[in-house]
This record gives structure tokens, sequence and C-alpha cells, in this order.
């Protein structure tokens, strides 16, 4: 099911959609949580095989558009917008419009995109972060989850952007056992096409996938493996705030706190099977194990309150 979400649906409130302020320079912007991917070690189990997400969310353009311009206006500052998504930006059909509306907000100075590469379109963008796990085809695949996944092409993909002047981050999953042999390719590949690089470390969440038999390193453990990258490929890997020009500054306030009860209406269903929406005070929250149904009135507690993203009982 997609739920296209427009101005009766508040854009902060659910991490799938709308926008997330966590109190810096950057906006994390999610247009769509429709994924094309479904990799085995995804962080919140997206995509069309997902079986904890039965909805899709699609933010109309305009509407958008009119929150991000409000919300950077209130943060006074130059703002990077981060183009992100539980799954893939590029699935958002109107990401030209988009781009386009963003470019003409004056506080803006720069736009940043995720992806995983199966797709491109020719934007105005200032820097693509490329999400690529392994150059052997068959390990990428795996790791896409999808038999259309193919890296030459994602490579093809790649290389336009840098054709278009955008610059491009690499940002592999170093997944401790699966991928090891694949990263110093990856690394290689960076500084052949003079790309920034940005390793990540395997996690395990609530409701993330997991690769049988995978267990994250310890964060001492992944940053002495950087460290020795570091020196054998003479390359900075240990990313700072300062290198991605993340700094703090005003967040938007946050309207309700965690332990707190109040009265909200459903509006729509909520990303995870058994949640509703509802909404309050010009946010969503996401209500556990709610059978109401839409413009109905609900009492609920509020269980998690952090950066605006709010879930409830």
């Amino acid at each position: 099911m997609l739920i296209k979400v427009g101005r009766e649906i508040p854009l902060m409130g659910c991490i799938a959609f709308g926008v997330i302020d966590r109190g810096t320079n950057l906006l994390q912007v999610r247009p769509t949580s429709v994924c094309n991917l479904n990799c085995p070690f995804c962080s919140v189990d997206s995509g069309a095989f997902s079986t904890r997400h039965k909805v899709s969310y699609e933010v109309d353009v305009d509407y958008l558009l009119e929150e991000i311009d409000k919300i950077v206006d209130y943060k006074s500052g130059d703002i990077e917008i981060n183009l992100d998504s539980v799954g893939e930006v590029l699935c958002y059909p109107k990401i030209e419009e988009l781009i386009l509306g963003l470019r003409k907000i004056n506080s803006i100075k720069k736009i940043s995109m995720q992806t995983n590469g199966l797709l491109y379109k020719k934007l105005d963008l200032d820097l693509v972060n490329f999400s690529i796990h392994a150059l052997d085809d068959k390990l990428a695949k795996e790791l896409a989850g999808v038999n259309c996944y193919s890296i030459d092409s994602a490579l093809e993909n790649l290389k336009k952007y840098l054709t278009d002047k955008i610059k491009v981050r690499l940002c592999p999953v170093w997944i401790p056992g699966v991928n090891d042999l694949e990263i110093p390719k990856i690394i290689l590949l960076a500084k052949e096409l003079n790309c920034d690089l940005g390793i990540q470390k395997y996690e395990i969440y609530s409701y993330s996938r997991q690769i049988k038999g995978v267990k994250p390193l310890t964060w001492w453990k992944f940053y002495n493996q950087l460290e020795k990258w570091e020196k054998e490929f003479n390359i900075k890997l240990k990313l700072t705030a300062n290198d991605v020009e993340v700094k703090r500054m005003k967040r938007v306030e946050e309207v309700f706190k965690k332990g707190e009860k109040v009265k909200l209406r459903v509006v729509c269903k909520g990303w995870f099977d058994g949640q509703m929406i509802g909404v309050g005070r010009n946010r969503c929250v996401s209500i556990e194990n709610c059978n109401k149904n839409f413009d109905d009135l609900v009492n609920i507690t509020i269980l998690e309150a952090k950066n605006n993203i709010y879930l409830a009982k």
C-alpha cells in the first residue's frame, strides 16, 4: 500500500517520511520510503520483501518544499539538505522538481543525496553518498538482495555523477567475514576516481535484517582496522563531524515528552505492521498496537521522543 502524504499529515514525527532535524546544520529530507533493493543487512528492514512494513509513503512535493522552507527559516543559518530515505530516494517520482525547489530557498547552501546506485537521474546536486558494498558481481548482487542488481551498472551510474561534476563519497558497509576483501578494492576505486570515502560499521538493531552468523565488531576493532587501511593506502578514513561539515545549530523544538499522556487523531496506517499514525501539536506519532479507525481519537502514552521522532502505545 502506498500512502500519499498531504497537508493533513505533519512532516515531523515519523522516521519513514518527512523532515528530521537532529540539532545540526544538516536536515534529513525523506520524500519516500519506497526501496528497489532487499539488502540482507538493511538496518530498517526496508524494501518490497519486508515482513515488517506493509505500507510505503510518498510526500506531496509542494507541501514538502513549504515545510522545509519554514524549518530552514526557523533554524536561521546555512543549511545542508540531505535527501535520504529508509528506502531509495530516486524512487521518488518528483525528485527533479524537489531539487529545483530546494535551490530556490536562499539559506540552503548544499544539497546531498544517498543512493544505492541502481538508478540514475541527472540532478543539480553537490554531493552523492553512493552505497557500494562489493566490486565482485556475485557478492554485490547477494548484498543487494535482488537479481536485477549489477555492479557494472552501478559503477556506470557512479561515473555519470562524476561526469556531471558532482562530488561522490563511496559509503560501503563493512560486514565482517562477508566483504572483508572487498573494502580494500573499494578504497582503491575511490583513489582511482578521486572519490571521498565513508566506511560504515555493520550494526544490528531491533528491527534490522541480520546476516546469519555475523556479529558487529566493537568500535575499537572497527577503528583499529580503519587506521591500518589509512596507513596501507595513504587515505583518510576516520571521519569527524568537521570532515563532513556538520555543526550544531538551533533545533526545532520537541513538542512531546517521554511518558506524557495525550489524545491524538488517527490519520493513516503506520510504517510497522500493527501501527497507526496519530497527529497532534503539528507532529506525527507512531502508535503501537493500535486498531482504531481513521479520524478516531485515541489516548496514548509517549514511549520515545527524540529528534522530534515519536513512538507511543
